[in-house]
């Protein structure tokens, strides 16, 4: 009896921390779809001609859905390089057939697909260093500048996709290359201060 007590004390927390983490990963979920309904109503409110209400009314919902993206950044960065991820075999597959997947009416070239492909590939990769480290804000800024360049070109045509594409994956460049010079600083000041070398193979690289 004392060891069935002792089994079901010991199991009760780990059912519940799942029940927990169960409802917060929902919860994440509805935020998310919240968060994408409101940049799309923005959105259209902003730029669509027909809307009813004035642009005033979409650029409001579009800075609130800036200023969620840059707070809550933390929560929802270890999530980015599986949605960058989903982008990039997008934009393979539209190399191949021509247009991205479930948008047979937009047609793009093969080497703008290309070029789409190799620098989300990029960004896949850079996006793997944010999500085990604690944000700055030049990395928000630059998960805000990201998000910006995409919708950019949803609504102006003019813009081409390897234009967009380069400028959001040169934001996520710049911000990972500020986080290893200020890491580098740091050693390099931890160093000194404690007279020893100033770097070591431990060094980020």
């Amino acid at each position: 009896m004392r060891h069935s007590s002792k089994l079901m004390l010991m199991t009760k927390p780990s059912t519940m921390t799942q029940v927990k983490n169960g409802f917060r990963s929902a919860g994440t979920a509805l935020l998310g779809l919240g968060w994408l309904g409101l940049v799309l109503g923005g959105m259209a409110i902003t730029f669509s001609p027909s809307s009813k209400y004035p642009p005033a009314v979409g650029w409001v919902f579009l800075a609130v859905a800036a200023t969620i993206l840059v707070t809550t950044a933390q929560r929802w960065v270890k999530a980015l390089p599986g949605l960058l991820g989903l982008a990039t075999l997008n934009a393979l597959f539209a190399m191949f057939s021509g247009y991205p997947t479930n948008l047979p009416s937009v047609p793009i070239s093969r080497s703008e697909s290309l070029v789409a492909t190799l620098l989300l590939a990029v960004s896949t990769a850079l996006s793997l260093s944010f999500t085990v480290r604690e944000l700055r804000v030049v990395d928000r800024l630059a998960f805000l500048i990201y998000a910006t360049c995409i919708l950019w070109g949803a609504v102006d045509h003019r813009v081409t996709l390897p234009a967009q594409m380069g400028v959001a994956t040169f934001c996520l460049f710049s911000a990972w290359v500020y986080d290893r010079i200020q890491r580098r600083g740091g050693h390099n000041a931890s160093g000194h201060h404690l007279g020893g070398p100033a770097s070591s193979p431990a060094d980020p690289i």
